[in-house]
C-alpha cells in the first residue's frame, strides 16, 4: 500500500479525511493548523445559498449556528461564540441541503472524492492529479453558473415588485469601495474590499418631488440587474 502523501508545508502525514489543495505537482494542506477545514469552494456555496441557514450545532455551547455567522468570522468553521470546531456539521449541511442545486452538490462531492483518491492512491499522481484539477474546476464552473441563474431569477422578482428600478437610470454611474450597504440585488454587504456602484433615482408624489433612498450594488450584481432592465416589461 502506498503511504499517504507529507504536506510539504507542515510535514505531518495528509490523512484522506484532510482538505487539500494542489500546489504545482505537490498535495498540501489548504490550512495546516486546522487540516479538515471546509474548503473555499464549500465556504462559497455556504454563502450563495445558505446565508441563513443554520448549519451546525454547537455541543459545547448548546446553539444553533448559522452561516452568516460563521462567515463573518475568520475561522469560519468553528463555532463563533466557544470555537469549537463545527466542521463535520457544516459540511454534513452542505451535502444535504436542497437549497443547494443538485447538480452542484453532487460536483461539490465529486471535487471533494477525487481529493481523497489522489492523497489514498499518492503513486498514481500523474493520472489523478489532473482528475482532481478537472473536478475543482468542474465545480466552480458549476457553481458560478449556478449562482448567476439564481441571481437573475432573484432580480426579476424584484424588477417585478417594484424594489428595484427599470428605467429613470442615469447614462453614467460611477463606483466606488463598499461601505457595508446591503445590495439591491444580492442583499450581501458591499464591503471596502468590493467596488460598489450606487444607482440614485428620483421619484414623484402629488405634492413634490422627493429623493429615494439609493440602491448600492456589487459591480457583478450591478451588471446583471442593468442587463435584466434593459429587457424587462412591466408586464412580464
Amino acid at each position: 500500500m502506498t503511504p499517504n502523501p507529507t504536506c510539504l508545508r507542515c510535514w505531518q502525514v495528509i490523512s484522506p479525511a484532510d482538505t487539500i489543495e494542489l500546489d504545482g505537482d505537490r498535495v498540501v494542506h489548504l490550512d495546516c493548523r486546522r487540516p479538515r477545514r471546509l474548503t473555499f469552494d464549500e465556504q462559497a456555496l455556504l454563502y450563495q445559498y445558505c446565508w441563513e441557514h443554520a448549519v451546525g450545532e454547537c455541543v459545547s455551547c448548546a446553539r444553533s449556528v448559522r452561516t452568516n455567522e460563521l462567515l463573518s468570522s475568520p475561522d469560519t468553521d468553528l463555532c463563533p461564540q466557544c470555537r469549537t470546531d463545527l466542521t463535520d456539521g457544516v459540511r454534513a449541511h452542505i451535502y444535504s441541503c436542497t437549497t443547494i442545486p443538485a447538480d452542484v452538490r453532487r460536483r461539490a462531492q465529486d471535487a471533494r472524492a477525487a481529493g481523497h483518491k489522489l492523497v489514498k492512491q499518492r503513486g498514481q499522481a500523474d493520472v489523478l492529479m489532473p482528475e482532481a484539477e478537472v473536478a475543482m474546476a468542474e465545480l466552480r464552473d458549476a457553481t458560478k453558473q449556478s449562482a448567476l441563474e439564481r441571481l437573475r431569477r432573484i432580480i426579476r422578482v424584484k424588477l417585478r415588485d417594484g424594489s428595484l428600478p427599470y428605467e429613470g437610470i442615469p447614462a453614467t454611474i460611477l463606483g466606488r469601495p463598499g461601505d457595508d450597504s446591503s445590495c439591491g440585488a444580492c442583499d450581501h454587504l458591499v464591503t471596502s474590499r468590493n467596488l460598489m456602484r450606487v444607482v440614485l433615482r428620483q421619484a414623484s408624489t402629488l405634492s413634490a418631488p422627493h429623493q429615494v433612498p439609493p440602491i448600492p450594488f456589487h459591480a457583478d450584481c450591478f451588471e446583471l440587474w442593468n442587463e435584466e432592465r434593459r429587457t424587462f416589461k412591466p408586464s412580464s
